[in-house]
């Protein structure tokens, strides 16, 4: 009777844990893969953004061809840097800091003296609204 007992205990235990054990098993879900439309949402967004700027800056069409054509190269190599599993994640942002940046300065190298003096402007204003958008969140704003 103890042994019948004991034994429909471990059963029950060893049943109720196993969808536990399987949960912490699973891997995690890739977030391209599990939110596919939040993927679709960013790269829409980058090509209004690239869209923005080249209508802003007056870029001609040599010019915006090579904006394109840098900016598919820089999309190459953040997705290889995304792929190095053998970067910690700290590495890999430092790395991706320093990628945007040698991007940034090919693509400045493609303009006047005037669009250059437009796009530190409009940077200028993208950082101050994204300054206020941060001490907003963290409750800095002031009331309405």
């Amino acid at each position: 009777m103890k042994n019948k007992s004991l034994l429909l205990f471990v059963l029950s235990a060893s049943l109720s844990l196993s969808p536990l054990l399987r949960a912490q098993d699973a891997p995690k879900p890739d977030n391209d893969t599990a939110r596919p439309e939040r993927g679709e949402k960013m790269r829409e967004h980058m090509k209004e953004r690239r869209d923005h700027a080249v209508e802003e800056l007056g870029l001609n069409a040599d010019q915006q061809a090579k904006w394109k054509a840098i900016g598919q190269q820089e999309k190459a190599a953040l997705e290889a840097l995304k792929a190095d599993t053998t970067l910690s994640q700290e590495q890999r942002r430092a790395k991706a800091k320093e990628t945007h940046k040698s991007f940034a300065d090919q693509r400045d190298v493609l303009l006047t003296p005037e669009q250059k003096q437009k796009k530190d402007a409009m940077k200028d204003k993208m950082n101050e609204r994204r300054q206020e958008r941060r001490e907003k969140r963290k409750g800095g704003g002031e009331p309405k």
